[in-house]
């Protein structure tokens, strides 16, 4: 089988671009510095932010799940670092640095692996969502973690492999805290307006 290594860089750097922007928003949602700032304004279109904080996390979930499973027949870093290696296409101090980076990664994407499975791709009926999510242990910080020791690993290949990195600079955090405000405002300003 031949493998285009440069198909799979791009679908990788694809990959985890997407779990990065569903993280922002996911995190923008939920986290300390913002949640209470916009609670009264999400809770006022419950419906439509309780579907989209599901949505970004799966979809967080899945994206970085596919990154690091272990089949043949998909794109994922496992497989394309173990071509390169048995096509000996890197120096062998760079293979050991990604393999480094890719054993430092390696635990989050567990658990990842364990939400994935269990709960959201899959759903147990062994285990509730809650004892998953205890099982799993992971955190939002631990998430961002993952993605950039996944924006380090690709970078640092794709140096060796044609000398080019990738600046990963999307960012959705700002545009969904811009929303959240015009929400806000639009929402405190219907709530200000005398009924008829």
């Amino acid at each position: 089988m031949t493998v285009d290594i440069d198909g799979y860089i791009k679908d990788l750097r694809h990959t985890i671009t997407v779990a990065a922007l569903n993280y922002d928003i996911w995190r923008a949602y939920t986290s300390e510095d913002c949640r209470p700032l916009y609670v009264q304004t999400m809770n006022s279109y419950s419906p439509f932010f309780q579907t989209s904080l599901h949505a970004h996390f799966v979809a967080l979930l899945v994206a970085l799940y596919r990154l690091y499973e272990k089949r043949t027949d998909t794109f994922n870093i496992p497989f394309v670092l173990r071509t390169l290696k048995e096509r000996k296409a890197l120096p062998e101090d760079t293979l050991e640095s990604l393999d480094r980076i890719y054993e430092k990664a390696k635990p989050l994407w567990v658990k990842v692996n364990i939400l994935r499975n269990k709960a959201f791709g899959h759903r147990s009926s062994a285990h509730t969502v809650e004892g998953v999510f205890k099982k799993a242990g992971i955190t939002p910080n631990q998430l961002r973690e993952l993605a950039e020791l996944t924006k380090e690993l690709l970078n640092e290949l794709t140096q060796a492999w044609d000398k080019s990195t990738y600046l990963f600079d999307l960012d959705a955090r700002e545009a969904t805290f811009r929303l959240l405000q015009d929400l806000k405002c639009a929402y405190e300003k219907r709530k200000a307006e005398p009924e008829h």
